[in-house]
Formats: structure tokens, C-alpha cells, sequence
């Protein structure tokens, strides 16, 4: 998976949901869930992990930071 097609990926997930991203909780983030983001933007995450971690990270606005960081570099 390149990064366009991540990116698309995190886009067309984070789209089923309503409302605006920023009004959900912007606590901060555990180690386990950092290296799961990275993991995610690196594309090393399967189908039903990349989902759940995509969940977590829809509700986390420290979540949405770290991933869109993650997704530049790649």
C-alpha cells in the first residue's frame, strides 16, 4: 500500500463518521497506541488491525496528529 493509497484508506474511514474530528477527546496517547499508529502508517498492520486502530484514532485528536505526521514521512 503506498501513501496515496493510505492515505485514501484513513480518509474513506475517518468519513463515516459524523461530526467534526476536533470536538472528540484530545487525551494524550499510550505508548502501545503510538507504536500502533506508526505501525499503521508504515502499512505492517493487517485488515482487522489497521480497522481498530483507525477506530481509536478517529476518537483521539492526538491520534489524528500523530497519524498525518507517520503518513508524511512515509
Amino acid at each position: 500500500m503506498d501513501e496515496e493509497d493510505q492515505f485514501r484508506a484513513v480518509l474513506g474511514f475517518l468519513d463515516r463518521f459524523d461530526g467534526e474530528v476536533s470536538g472528540r477527546s484530545a487525551e494524550s496517547l499510550d505508548p502501545d497506541m503510538v507504536a500502533k499508529i506508526r505501525e499503521l502508517a508504515a502499512g505492517t498492520l493487517d485488515e482487522k488491525q489497521r480497522e481498530q486502530v483507525l477506530e481509536e484514532v478517529s476518537r483521539n485528536r492526538a491520534g489524528l496528529e500523530l497519524l498525518a505526521t507517520c503518513l508524511q514521512r512515509v
